[in-house]
């Protein structure tokens, strides 16, 4: 040690400044514990509650980052950052209710702010709100008119809700911005023909399959579709065309199921259409893969007892039917079936 050291004034460290440096350098254990070292000095340190908080919630610490925010708003209630992460983190845990509590808070402060009603919309998707995701997509697609994934997302919605001429507006209006999007033609397509325009829909399935023959939901569409036309023209009494419409269905289904094989809806479609072919025991193969995918598909469940019993097994039936009504007691077909055993 030099002599003159003796006489240099020791430095002393801030000890924000140190933990900042910490955390800067992406040293978060010693930045923690600095932070700790400060709060037990000075408990009411609005910064170091906040920082200590940010860490936390950087390295997905969930349950230390929302108790520290509590402190800061212990500290600060109006504090509308602490609030806004707050309800990240809810999100992030589940706790969807409480993190759509604590949007409304922030939006009061913040009406208009995009980003929170972006979020908010994305909670209650998750919450099966439809109608509310519909009147805050209203309000963000006044700000940005053309923003094609929340015109995707509105037609969705849409016909998630039965509404399926205002859904094909909305992919129309996808389709106006890019006429490439298979998503929205598929879409659109299958909502065509579910209002039975029939030749419009298969036109633009078939459109959607060029551009993108990976797609499974265009052919689950066009499957749909075909399954209707044949219901439609069986009740017509036009058979032979019925079986055609049927066999198209098939096929559709059958391509699908291999592009997606985990999916129970598409299983459970391919089953409907066995059966609707009369192919009994094919049905309840898909029906069984449904099943094994989705246990709680009451309607997997049903349509497999119903195949059972007119293939006259009756007691494998009758436990199908039962297993409906474990899983839907109100289910009123099933109890029906029961009673006629």
């Amino acid at each position: 040690m030099k002599f003159g050291d003796f006489f240099k004034k020791q430095e002393i460290k801030d000890p924000i400044k140190e933990a900042e440096d910490f955390k800067r350098a992406g040293k978060f254990d010693k930045a923690l514990e600095a932070y700790r070292n400060i709060l037990n000095n000075d408990p009411s340190n609005l910064k170091a509650w906040y920082d200590k908080a940010s860490i936390h919630l950087a390295l997905e610490q969930y349950g230390p980052a929302f108790e520290a925010y509590e402190k800061v708003l212990e500290l600060e209630p109006n504090n509308r950052k602490a609030m806004h992460e707050m309800g990240f983190i809810l999100v992030n845990l589940g706790r969807l209710e409480e993190a759509l509590e604590i949007y409304n808070k922030v939006l009061k402060f913040e009406p208009d702010n995009l980003k929170l009603l972006s979020e908010k919309a994305m909670i209650l998707k998750e919450l099966k709100k439809d109608p509310e995701v519909l009147k805050i997509y209203e309000k963000l697609l006044e700000n940005d008119p053309d923003n094609i994934k929340i015109l995707f997302d509105r037609g969705m919605i849409l016909s998630n809700m039965g509404k399926d001429a205002d859904a094909s507006i909305a992919f129309s209006k996808v389709l106006e911005i890019d006429p490439e999007h298979s998503g929205a033609m598929a879409q659109k397509g299958l909502n065509l023909g579910m209002q039975r325009q029939y030749a419009q829909s298969f036109a633009l399935l078939d459109k959607a399959l060029e551009k993108d023959p990976s797609n499974w939901f265009s052919l689950y569409a066009k499957g749909l579709v075909w399954k209707l036309k044949g219901n439609d023209l069986k009740s017509l009494d036009r058979r032979s065309e019925a079986i055609k419409s049927f066999n198209n269905a098939l096929q559709a289904f059958e391509k699908a199921t291999s592009l997606n094989q985990n999916n129970a809806k598409l299983w459970l479609e391919k089953g409907l259409i066995f059966k609707d072919l009369e192919r009994g025991n094919e049905a309840i193969r898909a029906l069984n893969k449904s099943i094994d995918l989705d246990p709680m598909n009451a309607k997997a469940w049903y349509e497999k007892g119903v195949t059972l019993k007119v293939l006259g097994n009756e007691g494998e039936a009758s436990k199908c039917f039962e297993k409906v009504l474990e899983i839907e007691p109100t289910h009123t077909l099933a109890r029906h079936k029961l009673k006629k055993m």
